[in-house]
């Protein structure tokens, strides 16, 4: 079968981001439970029909395969994969299959104490700098190395890189490992995939082996000023089979970021954007509930920033309901929006809520991070109704019992009269009869 072919249906086949933390050990992927060690960061495994999702730094990795649920980590993280539940496995499940490996920034001589590859240079700049690549199995094993641009993921807002299936248009294109080909048209089709699929250079590495490739960053001259990323990737890829026999090829990846400055004016700015406020009340009427209030973070500038949010809740007269600080957004890209959202509970339903945004905007991350610029918070605000619709449920009902109470006495008192009355008429009539009679008879 042909495995070019099987790999179109697969749409997003482990996007890898490496992680940035100084003097780190080399990153280590696995694709059998099995430690790994820090460099590397976050990366992001689908397979058929795999649901993505990204966790933080010191984290776990864990890989499902068909259908199952992919959860993925970076710096420090151990790499697990349960078969349990998952419609194909990776692989065989002995310890002999473990194929465990490394990125890890180099010299010529062998890896040095970089964590990731920080440059800052004038556009036409041509880079050579090498990267080290370890097998750490006790099997020998075949890698793909080459490089692939940077991207935010929107509904994490993490930086990860692109598929491995999509070419490369801005740093990842510039970086050639080994002289092997960098670059491919964008077409967004089959081509594109076949394409992608030949980037870099394949290499074997004997159990334990470890070699440095060198490679070449030629910044073109008319290179945008700011910040530009990407990351250099080992991938290994495996073929397996899938309970109807069908042929997945299934690939992983681990790398080093890549931080590129090119001189030129730099802007720094974030902008806050489509902020929401929902509200989650409580069957208790006096209880309380909860509110989310969603957001987007846009990197309007040209340089990497991070960004550290604030939602303060307020109700009417300005009343304090809530307060979150959030997880910072880190190193959000130039041009790039990342989705934030965050859940504030016990907030009580005054009828009107309204939710303040302020992000505040610091460098990111590398020693070319640093902007000297004023970086000024960012508000944005949203209003939403609160409505305490259990308590004005309970308010109707009770008003709804007294109204028919009331109604129920006056109706009882309109009732007894009028019998009153009648059997008053009737007696009246009875001795008016009687008394007739009595005249007539004297």
């Amino acid at each position: 079968m042909n495995t070019r072919a099987v790999r179109t249906a697969i749409s997003a086949i482990l996007a890898a981001a490496m992680a940035a933390a100084p003097a780190a050990p080399a990153s280590t992927a696995t694709n059998f439970p099995a430690p790994g060690a820090g460099l590397g960061a976050n990366f992001q495994t689908a397979a058929v029909g795999g649901i993505v999702q990204t966790a933080a730094v010191g984290g776990n990795v864990q890989t499902a395969a068909v259908g199952g649920n992919v959860q993925t980590a970076g710096l420090g993280g151990n790499v697990q994969t349960p078969l349990a539940g998952s419609a194909l496995a990776l692989g065989a499940s002995d310890a002999e299959g473990n194929i465990t490996w490394g990125v890890q920034p180099a010299s010529a001589a062998g890896p040095d104490s970089r964590s990731l590859f920080d440059y800052e240079v004038a556009p036409g700049t041509v880079i050579e700098d090498w990267i080290a690549i370890t097998n750490h199995s006790s099997q020998a094993a075949s890698f793909r190395i080459y490089a692939a641009d940077a991207t935010t993921d929107y509904d994490t807002a993490q930086f990860t890189l692109i598929g491995a299936e999509q070419a490369s248009t801005g740093l990842g294109g510039w970086i050639s490992v080994d002289s092997g080909p960098a670059q491919c048209p964008d077409t967004n089709d089959e081509s594109e995939e076949t394409c992608a699929h030949d980037l870099g250079v394949r290499i074997s590495l004997a159990a334990g082996e470890s070699r440095v490739l060198p490679f070449t960053l030629t910044v073109p001259a008319n290179a945008s000023p700011g910040d530009h990323s990407a990351g250099v990737v080992a991938s290994f890829e495996q073929a397996s089979a899938d309970a109807a026999g069908t042929l997945v090829l299934m690939e992983q990846r681990v790398g080093a970021r890549v931080y590129l400055r090119v001189d030129g004016a730099l802007s720094a700015a974030v902008g806050v954007s489509g902020i929401t406020v929902a509200y989650d009340g409580t069957v208790n009427p006096l209880g309380r509930g909860s509110a989310t209030v969603s957001f987007d973070v846009t990197n309007t500038g040209n340089v990497r920033l991070s960004g550290a949010s604030v939602v303060q809740l307020t109700g009417l007269f300005g009343i304090k309901l809530g307060k979150a600080t959030l997880e910072p957004v880190a190193n959000l890209l130039p041009g790039a929006t990342g989705h934030v959202s965050a859940e504030l509970s016990r907030v009580p339903p005054i009828f009107l809520i309204s939710a303040e945004v302020q992000v505040t905007p610091v460098p990111g991350d590398g020693d070319v991070g640093e902007v000297e610029l004023d970086l000024a918070p960012v508000l944005g605000t949203a209003r939403a109704w609160a409505i305490p619709w259990s308590a004005l449920g309970l308010i109707a009902l009770v008003g709804a019992a007294v109204w028919f109470v009331g109604w129920y006495r006056r109706r009882s008192r309109n009732i007894l009269a009028a019998e009153l009355a009648a059997y008053t008429a009737t007696i009246r009539a009875e001795t008016g009869v009687g008394a007739r009679r009595n005249g007539a008879g004297r």
